[in-house]
């Protein structure tokens, strides 16, 4: 019977062909466990029975069973984006960061999520993996298990990548507490990790103590291994004395088989510090919560380690361990278990030793000390998430802000601050004013406020609009201060709203400030007749340098800018009109527009109101250094930095002026006698009343000493008594101090800064405070920092003059326009093209007209 059977067999072996199956993989029968193989790939015939159940015979070296993917797989892993579903049910994913992560052979979904969680920062338990199927983009597939892992991979075995998105796994919701989350500050690195010594270093007092009944998993009994000095895992690498200097300290926190852990997180950081000083990268082939098996992640090189938890404890133990490396790992770039909270953990004490250092910097010592390689943006992000650790969260410093207005107010009584929120909870400003400051304003500084704004450069962006006086001194006074997240003709009728309770019956009040913005018109409506706008003279000039439309060259501007300057500074009306007339001789159209903008706003000879000849509104200067110190810090932090900086400046001044002797205050005594010099050369020619005619060379001039006026007009825009006067008054025995106002006197100097700023304690604590139910939880506003360096506003202090922001520019030597030159000149094209529609059909007079205004 076997005889007969026989060549039947063969016959069918030869004539059979098994049915056709597209993807043998996904046949309910078939089931090949994937196997490393670095031979060519196998081939694999399928014969099938009639019972519907089939064997499988697999031609394969060395007797193994692999299925081998035909080409490296990357897998994009994208993180932080979001999900937008589209109208016909398709659904798209924008924002966010992508990484790619390498598909090794026989990757496990564990391994595949420990990869993904040390590239960006995400623990394995809270994270989700998710995917399209191919060509469907209206369902996510959740990869659970790894089987599910598994049926991913096959489904792009033919693709050299596929796209996951990583998300975190939500929670169930709880119920409110009175008390916000506050997010749990990380801890480095070094605290992380308890120091791992070799068994032959630890001592009788610090030996881990082991029962004797303990299971030592004798699957993978310990080999125990004789004392012995430290096992170069690179005998054929030459080492490298310049690089890795720091990172020599890790070079035995592995030191072989039996060397135990307290727990597996921590043999993973050591583990990670190991092979950054020794120069290689690792994968991992078992990543469990019992145990982890890893090996170099070259070729063929026979390096590899395994450790497990040993059985009823909670200590991990390394079991096997090939010590050896024949891949020259020395010449790897081991910057690939370094993550941005290792490195941020390890640079968190240099970042708070030197707050500005540059991410450059970083970069540079980390590969000279580590022989960590980073580029710029990873080493911004490291630096930021040191910054965070060691000030706090951007985010939690929002909701920290009830808690740190009521601080402000507790400890400086009389003080105002104050925030808002959009209707979902984002923040939108606050509001800040020390009663040192409000009081001194009132007591002993000149009714003058400078009104101003600068971009905050943090996470969140923002402005800084700031109200600021001037002392006795001509020094810069900060009244009040608010965040907002942007300059709008809203958040300026706010601030001004909040600024006018607190000054509100103590007369009216000179504000300088921009015309633009909603400035021109809430000052009015919202104080009335009490006060006078006077409009930023640099604000101004820029403004008619951008709508001049002319085509100008660059010295007529910049004689119409000074000219400009000098009509506003001139204190005389027929000075002023003369400037003007200077200004028509190069344009009418200039002409018009200075007419037109409201000049007794911003002219002296025409002002009603006093500013004491400050015609600029960047008398805040002051700020501008202080934000630029202190910007990047939380809200909460940057608040408090500014708070110190002011009550630091207020205690210098008031121990300053207690050492002054003088009647007045050292800047205003300089420029007094300067005009009693000067008065020497005055002649008094005559008195009628209180009025007297003085003669200053060719100029007379009239000074009625009983109303402190002069017909020039200086001594009402400075406050100090012009030459003529003091003239006037010398000849009838008075004092020229009697005479000067009263706000550039000594003791009135002194009463402006007479109150302290007290200090706020416990800052970074606030959260500590228990919350009624009706407390506030703000979150931070929609907007977020743009990639790139943000442009602040570079004034030097006093004022501005043309110079400061008049550029020359490039100028078209055909049109005499600005921005371009002939080569790009619009009227030249145009022109050129007329000129080659007079030619006709002439295709080769055409394109030499062409050629030619090319080449212009």
């Amino acid at each position: 019977m076997r005889r007969l059977l026989k060549p039947l067999t063969l016959l069918n072996r030869f004539f059979y062909r098994p049915p056709y199956i597209p993807n043998p993989s996904s046949h309910p029968l078939f089931n090949l466990q994937t196997q490393r193989a670095d031979q060519k790939i196998n081939i694999i015939h399928f014969h099938f029975r009639t019972q519907h159940s089939f064997r499988k015979r697999v031609k394969i070296n060395q007797n193994q069973m692999a299925i081998v993917p035909s080409k490296k797989m990357i897998a994009i892993c994208h993180y932080g984006g979001e999900f937008e579903t589209c109208e016909d049910g398709l659904m798209s994913y924008s924002g966010g960061e992508a990484y790619a992560v390498d598909v090794e052979v026989n990757m496990q979904l564990s391994g595949f999520k420990q990869e993904i969680a040390e590239t960006i920062d995400l623990t394995v338990d809270g994270m989700l993996v998710k995917y399209f199927l191919p060509g469907n983009k209206k369902n996510l597939i959740t990869v659970s298990k790894e089987k599910d892992f598994s049926r991913m991979v096959n489904y792009y075995n033919e693709s050299d990548q596929l796209e996951v998105f990583i998300m975190n796994e939500s929670t169930p919701a709880k119920t409110p507490k009175k008390k916000p989350v506050r997010r749990p500050q990380k801890r480095s690195a070094e605290t992380q990790v308890a120091a791992v010594l070799p068994p032959a270093e630890l001592g009788p007092t610090s030996i881990i103590p082991l029962n004797e009944g303990i299971d030592m998993e004798t699957a993978n009994e310990i080999t125990p291994v004789p004392e012995q000095g430290p096992i170069n895992p690179f005998p054929m690498a030459i080492a490298n004395n310049e690089q890795r200097t720091a990172a020599k300290q890790w070079e035995n926190l592995i030191t072989g088989v039996g060397q135990r852990f307290h727990s597996l997180a921590e043999f993973r950081e050591a583990l990670r510090k190991y092979s950054i000083a020794h120069g290689f990268n690792y994968v991992y082939k078992k990543n469990e919560n019992q145990r982890v098996t890893v090996k170099c992640k070259s070729e063929n090189c026979p390096w590899r380690i395994h450790a497990s938890r040993l059985s009823t404890t909670q200590l991990v133990c390394i079991k096997t361990m090939r010590p050896t490396h024949t891949c020259q790992g020395g010449s790897v770039k081991p910057a690939f278990r370094a993550t941005r909270s290792w490195v941020g953990n390890l640079i968190k004490e240099k970042v708070k030793d030197s707050p500005k250092i540059k991410p450059k910097d970083i970069a540079n010592d980390l590969k000279r000390d580590y022989g960590i390689e980073l580029n710029y943006s990873q080493a911004r992000r490291a630096k930021e998430y040191a910054r965070e650790q060691l000030l706090g969260s951007y985010k939690d410093a929002y909701s920290e802000l009830p808690f740190f207005c009521d601080k402000i107010m507790e400890t400086n009584p009389g003080s105002l601050a104050k925030f808002s929120t959009y209707e979902d909870l984002s923040f939108h400003r606050l509001f800040v004013c020390f009663h040192a400051s409000i009081s001194g304003f009132i007591q002993g500084c000149r009714p003058l406020i400078f009104l101003d704004s600068t971009p905050l450069n943090s996470r969140y962006q923002g402005m800084l609009l700031t109200a600021t006086s001037a002392d006795g001194d001509d020094g810069a006074f900060p009244v009040a201060f608010a965040v907002v997240d942007e300059e709008s003709s809203d958040n300026w009728h706010w601030f001004l709203s909040e600024f006018k309770n607190l000054v509100l019956g103590h007369g009216p009040i000179t504000f300088v400030a921009d015309f633009q913005k909603g400035l021109r018109e809430s000052l009015p409506e919202i104080f009335g007749g009490e006060c006078y706008h006077a409009y930023c003279l640099g604000y101004l000039a820029e403004k008619l340098n951008k709508d001049l439309t002319g085509h100008f060259s660059h010295d007529a501007r910049r004689l119409m800018v000074e000219d400009l300057y000098a009509a506003a500074h001139a204190s005389k009306l027929e000075s002023f009109e003369k400037y003007a007339e200077d200004i028509k001789a190069i344009s009418p159209e200039a002409y018009n527009w200075i007419i037109q903008s409201e000049p007794n706003h911003w002219a002296n000879a025409l002002f009603g109101g006093l500013r004491y000849n400050h015609m600029t509104s960047n008398f805040g200067h002051i700020f501008y250094s202080w934000v630029s110190e202190a910007n990047e810090l939380p809200i909460t932090q940057m608040i408090d930095e500014l708070r110190g900086k002011l009550m630091q400046l207020i205690y210098t001044r008031r121990v300053e002026s207690s050492q002054w002797l003088t009647r007045l205050t050292p800047s205003m005594e300089e420029k007094l006698k300067t005009e009693i010099l000067k008065a020497h050369s005055v002649q008094v020619l005559r008195t009628h009343g209180s009025k007297f005619e003085v003669r200053f060379g060719e100029i007379i001039d009239i000074v009625d000493i009983e109303n402190w006026d002069c017909s020039c007009r200086m001594w009402l825009l400075t406050g100090l008594p012009c030459c003529h006067a003091i003239a006037v008054l010398e000849n009838y025995g008075r004092r020229a101090y009697d005479h000067c106002s009263r706000f550039f006197h000594v003791d009135m100097y002194q009463l402006a800064y007479a109150d302290s700023i007290n200090p706020i304690p416990n800052v970074e604590r606030l959260m500590d405070i228990e919350l009624d139910d009706a407390a506030i939880l703000v979150t931070p506003p929609p907007t977020i920092r743009t990639p790139g360096r943000t442009k602040m506003r570079k004034v030097a202090p006093g004022r501005v003059g043309p110079a400061d922001f008049l550029k020359r520019q490039l100028q078209c030597g055909k049109c005499k326009g600005l921005g371009h030159n002939k080569r790009s000149c619009k009227e030249v094209h145009q022109q050129l093209l007329e000129d080659d529609k007079g030619l006709g059909n002439d295709d080769f007079g055409g394109s030499k007209l062409l050629f030619a205004g090319q080449n212009l």
